[in-house]
């Protein structure tokens, strides 16, 4: 993506499409305005602007990447999201929904509502907002010492640049008048897209979200053939580590893996064979005191086994001395 820096902190990228202010806003409408946003945003570019204290059904279609939206509005909320209810085969619909708000030193009770729509599936461009401004049915006082200033007042004026967030001119600066042309030219071949029903039907986005599948299909035919030109990468390999500076040479590095891997493994079968190591066992504090009496006893015990076995030994050697003689004397006969 190219450069999409903002040029004000508060400054959002609003797409040129104008929708008329309702304050009830159906399913059927969200998606279908949220098709053709995403299949014009090829071929339209944004424009820097501001959103500032909007009114009740103000509606604005914006490209949005993350962080505080700034509106001019001071919410005692925070935004929550939620998935909106699926009618027939509408696609998923994220909602972020923020309540209670209120416009400092001119409300006294917070009662408006922001959401922002965006479909999560099928997959698309997630940064592309769809937001609406509404009302609360119970409005909640607001104190006197949340009534301060969140924007300085009045607002900068913003460079007269437009940027396309879609596309393969994604990125790309074009000035107001080549914008407007290019809007013009948009509105020449789809004019129904720039227009909007209260209650549109499913073929209502039947027919836009085929040409942003067309659209896509050409985008990913591109993004291929860009890949099947570009230059083969080497294989990182799934071991390597991300703070691995490539500096090092290829023998230091094999032999610091051989050296990690072996100790590895020389602990796992430790453990399989001999199980906790005795150095990890805990010392034994309760053994008796060595006396004369326990070490005699020891002693007449080992010398009991060593005449047992010097017995048995003088068996064994009486039985083969046997054997030989009883040889011997066959050997002559």
């Amino acid at each position: 993506m190219g450069d999409l820096r903002q040029p004000h902190p508060e400054a959002l990228l609003l797409f040129p499409m104008e929708i008329p202010p309702t304050l009830q806003l159906g399913i059927e409408l969200i998606t279908t305005t949220l098709y053709r946003q995403m299949a014009m945003s090829v071929n339209v570019p944004y424009k820097w602007s501001f959103i500032d204290q909007p009114k009740d059904g103000e509606i604005y279609l914006v490209y949005h990447r993350g962080g505080p939206l700034t509106d001019g509005l001071m919410y005692l909320e925070q935004e929550h999201r939620s998935m909106v209810p699926k009618q027939g085969h509408s696609p998923d619909i994220e909602c972020f929904e923020a309540r209670q708000g209120f416009i400092p030193g001119q409300d006294n009770q917070a009662f408006r509502i922001r959401r922002r729509f965006h479909i999560v599936r099928p997959p698309g461009n997630h940064n592309l907002f769809l937001v609406h401004y509404s009302r609360s049915q119970q409005p909640v006082p607001v104190a006197a010492h949340l009534h301060q200033n969140i924007r300085n007042y009045p607002l900068p004026g913003l460079p007269h640049i437009n940027i396309f967030v879609a596309g393969p001119r994604t990125g790309q600066m074009v000035h107001d008048d080549e914008a407007r042309q290019l809007l013009a030219d948009t509105q020449a071949r789809a004019p129904e897209a720039f227009h909007h029903q209260q209650h549109p039907g499913a073929p209502g986005y039947a027919g836009v979200a085929q040409d942003l599948s067309a659209q896509t299909s050409i985008m990913r035919e591109l993004e291929r053939k860009k890949r099947a030109m570009a230059p083969p990468q080497a294989r990182r390999d799934d071991e390597d580590s991300p703070d691995e500076d490539s500096a090092v040479s290829v023998r230091t590095l094999a032999l610091s893996r051989y050296k990690r891997n072996h100790e590895l493994m020389e602990e796992v079968f430790q453990r399989a064979a001999f199980g906790i190591r005795k150095a990890d066992q805990p010392l034994e504090d309760s053994l008796p005191p060595l006396t004369l009496e326990s070490i005699n006893e020891k002693l007449a015990i080992a010398q009991k086994d060593v005449a047992e076995l010097e017995r048995k030994a003088a068996e064994r050697q009486r039985i083969r001395d046997e054997k030989e003689q009883g040889a011997d004397v066959m050997m002559v006969s």
